[in-house]
């Protein structure tokens, strides 16, 4: 939507996996040091907002706070239809930074008062999915201009498809994960024709402690 920033990044192996084959992306931090942790940082420090997927939330359990860079911590938003998101996970338990939850119109109610009774608020979808550029529109009311997803696979590709995208970073490890079964930095039904595809146009490129830094826009 117009107004609105909507920057997508991830770490990926050389041949473009985010996770291993058991989707636990927790495996490729060791790749990272602490120089690597103060760039995402800056970057989270740098937006208004943070998107991330139940998926990542179950499968990771991040805290998407800044730590490791000056600056002030970005809203963190979680996509949960059926707000599957373990009340235990740290998004719900570490407050330094405040937490939205996007859940579908239909997500159930008991799950939805153990959310609130973490502080948390929750923004409810007028359809049975959630609706990104409503969710934008409804982000951008509340102040805020400039979003990075996180991920996972499945959510950079809904972003994608319906054309929100921005800008784009990859950051490529030195390591080859193989998986038929493993996710990939941008998952779902994909593209079927180049009419369809997103192009985007390189801006820059750096090698930061043996870790590729890909930086580009999104053409339109």
């Amino acid at each position: 939507m117009r107004g609105m920033h909507v920057i997508v990044g991830g770490l990926m192996s050389a041949d473009g996996k985010i996770a291993p084959a058991n989707h636990k992306g927790r495996e490729f931090s060791q790749y990272m040091t602490s120089q690597h942790e103060q760039l995402l940082h800056e970057i989270r420090a740098s937006v208004d907002a943070v998107i991330i997927g139940v998926n990542t939330v179950i499968a990771d359990d991040p805290s998407l706070t800044v730590r490791r860079a000056k600056g002030r911590n970005p809203l963190r938003v979680i996509l949960d239809s059926q707000a599957k998101t373990p009340i235990e996970s740290k998004i719900l338990n570490i407050e330094e930074a405040p937490t939205l939850i996007a859940v579908a119109k239909d997500a159930p109610n008991d799950k939805i008062d153990l959310f609130k009774s973490k502080n948390v608020d929750i923004l409810f979808s007028s359809t049975q999915k959630i609706d990104l550029n409503e969710l934008l529109v409804k982000l951008s009311e509340r102040g805020v201009k400039r979003v990075l997803v996180e991920g996972g696979g499945e959510v950079r590709w809904s972003f994608f498809e319906q054309k929100l995208v921005d800008e784009l970073f990859v950051w490529i490890i030195p390591a080859i994960w193989g998986g038929r079964n493993a996710p990939t930095l941008v998952d779902g039904a994909g593209f079927l024709s180049a009419e369809d595809a997103v192009n985007i146009e390189l801006k820059s490129v750096k090698q930061v402690e043996g870790i590729l830094i890909l930086w580009f826009s999104v053409k339109r």
